[in-house]
């Protein structure tokens, strides 16, 4: 058996990555992560996760091709259409794509030339079943695209089993709870806290607000 060959610390550090290059709020909150991998969002009915799953879309547009692969809502449906008004996705229309794909589907679509760099799969449930159909897909487009799995929240956690897993596996975690989305993966910005809308913030936080970003 030939066995591949031990990397040492040079070797290491002068391996070249790509990354997001986040500015303002968007650096603040998640800093400058890598360009691939899984992230999971997470948080609760209510919470202001739709809408940071549409403003992260628009961001990682800003940086390349992104897919919106909507499960949970139809593409007609009036919530939806609205928030893409509400994030001016027009600005962003030339790398900006929405359909519903099974996992079968989205496999296919990925695998065509010039497809997506970033990925959001709204929602876990919606799209996958098992552990195991996870970890091929990640295997498969996870080494080479950024993948966002929008997940649902029971309280503070990810609400089924499959979803609390993919949290652990996850490069970058983020959990949206009062219009607050609050990174907790593996790259965090100086503040490690992006406010989806300011005003339902400050109006659920009050005097509390300040509070609630530092902690």
């Amino acid at each position: 058996m030939k066995l591949k060959k031990a990397l040492t610390v040079a070797n290491i550090q002068n391996i070249k990555i790509e990354r997001l290059n986040f500015e303002g709020a968007w650096y603040d909150a998640f800093k400058q992560p890598q360009n691939r991998g899984v992230w999971f969002v997470w948080g609760g009915s209510g919470s202001g996760k739709s809408t940071f799953a549409m403003k992260l879309a628009k961001e990682l547009s800003r940086h390349g091709k992104t897919f919106y692969n909507l499960l949970e809502e139809e593409m007609d449906d009036s919530d939806f259409i609205d928030r893409t008004e509400l994030c001016q996705m027009q600005d962003v229309a030339d790398n900006f794509n929405v359909q519903s794909f099974t996992l079968e589907e989205l496999d296919a679509y990925l695998s065509k030339r010039n497809s997506p760099d970033h990925v959001i799969i709204d929602s876990l449930p919606y799209f996958l079943n098992h552990w195991d159909e996870y970890k091929a897909f990640k295997k498969k487009w996870a080494t080479k695209k950024v993948i966002v799995f929008i997940g649902h929240a029971d309280g503070k956690n990810p609400s089924t089993e499959l979803q609390k897993r993919v949290m652990y596996d996850a490069k970058m975690k983020i959990f949206v709870s009062g219009y607050l989305a609050t990174c907790k993966g593996r790259t965090i910005g100086p503040k490690g806290n992006y406010i989806v809308w300011d005003e339902g913030y400050n109006s659920l936080q009050g005097t509390n607000a300040d509070k609630q970003l530092t902690e």
